[in-house]
């Protein structure tokens, strides 16, 4: 089998908080989202036998315990990931997918074929704003983007329940940017979508520090990133709707923020 491969973090302790991973980025994504800093692995492609992957699971074992698939959108390569995830269980690791939540069927084959511990649902914008996510995914901005926004939101929607109905975990994330995705009035609406979704207020939510330096749209790149405290003073927009939420920053990682003791 051929895996359209981007590279590989051989030791990562911040892309499954609490768990030391070995990440692999596949190829391709069907978004465009400005502020991608991944761009690089959406127009080429970098066949690779899946034997490659293989032998560094394989070698990473004695120093970490879970595998992590990204991108670019690592779903689009269905059958890479089922063998990958199936390897992964076979040598004794935990798998965790990192996902635009644009394939709720593969997510559903994934859990059904027990291949799967962990989704990380990426919410780009409100779930139920079409013209916000469609700036979200570039829609607006680039022409090779050819996803429908408001189908693309049913599709994450779905993903959410999917995973929320079986026993795998959650989380899901919002990558925030100054000036395009990042105000109070944006998290409340993308925390009121999630809470309205699911009538739960107890899903892990993260508010993900974006940088732009190496953003997709030009424009993006001299932006100033949120600053830590912008972040959590967010993460308090965001506890109006929901209890789990998280701010992650290059200063601090992974925070739980305690409001009371702010």
């Amino acid at each position: 089998m051929k895996i359209n491969y981007g590279n590989t973090v051989p030791i990562s302790t911040v892309d499954w908080h609490g768990k030391v991973s070995i990440v692999f980025f596949l190829r391709g994504c069907p978004y465009r989202c400005p502020y991608c800093q991944n761009h690089a692995l959406l127009f080429e492609k970098n066949m690779v036998d899946v034997s490659v992957l293989e032998e560094e699971i394989k070698s990473s074992r004695p120093f970490v315990s879970s595998v992590v698939l990204s991108g670019g959108e690592p779903l689009m390569q269905k059958g890479a990931v089922v063998h990958l995830a199936g390897f992964a269980k076979k040598n004794g690791m935990l798998v965790g997918i990192h996902t635009c939540g644009h394939y709720p069927g593969v997510i559903e084959e994934l859990i059904d074929a027990d291949l799967v511990d962990k989704f990380f649902i990426d919410v780009k914008a409100p779930l139920d704003n079409s013209r916000m996510y469609s700036k979200a995914i570039g829609c607006q901005d680039f022409s090779d983007v050819h996803v429908d926004p408001k189908i693309s939101m049913e599709k994450v929607s779905r993903s959410i329940s999917i995973v929320l109905g079986s026993r795998v975990e959650l989380e899901l994330r919002t990558t925030l940017i100054r000036d395009l995705i990042g105000s109070d009035d944006d998290v409340r609406l993308i925390a009121r979508s999630i809470y309205d979704l699911t009538g739960r207020r107890d899903i892990p939510y993260a508010l993900q520090q974006g940088s732009t330096a190496d953003a997709m749209l030009g424009s993006l790149r001299k932006i100033r990133p949120l600053s830590r405290d912008e972040l959590v003073d967010l993460a308090s927009v965001a506890c109006e709707f929901l209890d789990n939420v998280y701010v992650r920053t290059r200063e601090k990682g992974n925070e739980k923020i305690n409001f009371e003791s702010i």
